[in-house]
């Protein structure tokens, strides 16, 4: 795989803060409607009662961690969050999460609160705003690391199916009802997609707001967690545990410590 030796995110000026400072005011009213719920249901339904030490990996907003409480109100679990965007996490601490919710500011392939931890996890293709192949295989070394032996690690994350390079522009609704001119553009041999978002409204100005993945495919995120230490324990298509094919749009993937 080719790399932008002057920028891994292969989009002038952008770096590990970009998405989340430029998405923050909008995020979790864009993607209210986010179908993951799922996803943290199939994690805590696994876990014993007693209290787990609790990893995320791209906290954001803390939407995730307020699923997670709800879920698990009578566990004590220790949480910590790390996000690389400080605007994201302004957000996340203006939700007065209790004592045991920590959040972090860091990029999260090159740095991770110190383990073990019961549980790390990273939400829905948050892995992919890592810039390269390099990066996850980092994030994922340091994951192993930060593991009890008897930990897991959990990833959500679609799979493309367009191997075409292609360049899109469509108008789109979000979930408030605000019109944005979406574009896109797929680098199919760096496995990058980048684009931004430009509101329409003219109360906004035209924001414009970027964004860049560079998306790894299931066998990929395998290889290197081989080399990281971690081992595949299970894979589904949905976290109803639906069984997982060559036609499955997304996956949970479970790894755990190679004994």
């Amino acid at each position: 795989m080719n790399h932008d030796a002057v920028n891994p995110y292969g989009v002038e000026g952008y770096d590990a803060s970009t998405y989340g400072d430029s998405f923050a005011e909008v995020y979790d009213q864009w993607y209210a409607h986010l179908d993951d719920a799922d996803f943290l249901s199939s994690i805590t339904a696994d876990l014993p009662t007693t209290s787990q030490r609790v990893l995320e990996l791209g906290v954001g907003t803390g939407r995730l961690v307020a699923q997670w409480l709800s879920l698990r109100p009578d566990s004590h679990d220790i949480f910590v969050g790390v996000d690389s965007s400080s605007a994201m996490l302004k957000i996340a601490h203006n939700r007065h999460f209790p004592p045991s919710v920590s959040l972090v500011a860091g990029d999260f392939s090159e740095y991770l609160p110190e383990g073990p931890f019961d549980v790390i996890f990273v939400g829905y293709n948050t892995l992919f705003n890592l810039p390269d192949m390099n990066a996850v295989q980092s994030c994922m070394s340091l994951v192993a690391s930060r593991l009890a032996p008897h930990g897991s690690f959990y990833i959500d994350a679609v799979i493309p199916r367009s191997t075409d390079d292609s360049t899109h522009e469509v108008i789109q609704t979000m979930a408030t009802g605000e019109e944005v001119v979406a574009r896109s553009q797929h680098d199919s041999v760096n496995q990058r997609i980048s684009g931004t978002f430009t509101h329409l409204a003219a109360s906004h100005d035209r924001t414009v707001r970027s964004w860049s993945i560079c998306y790894v495919m299931p066998e990929q995120i395998d290889a290197i967690a081989e080399k990281s230490g971690l081992s595949l324990f299970t894979r589904y298509a949905d976290g109803r545990q639906a069984a997982f094919t060559e036609d499955s749009h997304r996956h949970i993937s479970r790894y755990s410590p190679t004994v």
